[in-house]
């Protein structure tokens, strides 16, 4: 899931000005972090209002599947709340910058403003706790590691073993995190794989993070374009 939270109001105050706003929300991951479900999208219109700040409705989420998803979106904007959402000059999103870009896409380049920042994709571990595992680089290594990613736990991005800094098994950049390195060794040893520890791995091809990035699925398979490159993975 996509890790959010909420702007300052002095911050989305000075975005929207004197527009009137449509508020939008997310009721997958941003519901999840308490930071565009339909609670905090109800709570958003009430401080927009007892600012001066004329709200078209009541404000919508998407609560049926994510906001980021285009069917979804242009639903809600363009049959669910279509008057409130044609009354408004722009769309306040309190949703990752995935369903920001869905909403100027479903509304045919609508101005959108965005209440939150997108922090990281991570885990979901309990319902008050979201970490990262990953940095959806595009190329997955973490078979030879037990399954766990050295680029995102140990803030060096060390492929090739720990970088000898830790003490009592805490990072030497955060000391009050566990070194990543230590829990790469943990993970093998529990696993019976500490051989491959041994293996030498090359630097990462950095060109699969070249941005935009984009994926096709067709009956053949999909294509993968990262920046002006393009990889196809038949289908098997």
């Amino acid at each position: 899931m996509h890790a959010t939270i909420q702007k300052p109001l002095e911050q989305i105050l000075e975005y929207i000005g004197d527009e009137k706003v449509f508020v939008v929300g997310c009721g997958n991951c941003a519901e999840k972090c308490r930071s565009g479900g339909q609670q905090e999208v109800e709570e958003m219109v009430t401080r927009l209002r007892a600012e001066g700040v004329t709200v078209t409705g009541g404000g919508a989420t998407a609560s049926a599947s994510s906001l980021c998803k285009l069917s979804t979106c242009k639903q809600l904007l363009n049959v669910d709340h279509k008057e409130e959402a044609e009354a408004a000059d722009s769309f306040l999103v309190l949703a990752c910058g995935q369903g920001i870009h869905t909403v100027i896409d479903a509304t045919e380049g609508g101005l959108v403003h965005p209440g939150c920042d997108t922090i990281f994709g991570g885990e979901t571990t309990t319902d008050d706790f979201i970490t990262e595992y990953c940095q959806l680089c595009g190329q997955c290594i973490v078979e030879d590691y037990g399954g766990l990613c050295p680029l995102t736990l140990c803030p060096k991005g060390l492929l090739n073993g720990p970088c000898g800094g830790a003490v009592d098994g805490k990072c030497e950049v955060y000391p009050e995190r566990d070194c990543g390195w230590e829990l790469i060794y943990q993970r093998l040893r529990d696993i019976g794989r500490l051989d491959l520890l041994m293996k030498y791995h090359e630097p990462k091809n950095w060109q699969l993070q070249s941005r935009p990035r984009n994926l096709t699925l067709t009956e053949e398979g999909a294509e993968f374009r990262h920046g002006s490159e393009s990889v196809f993975i038949p289908r098997v």
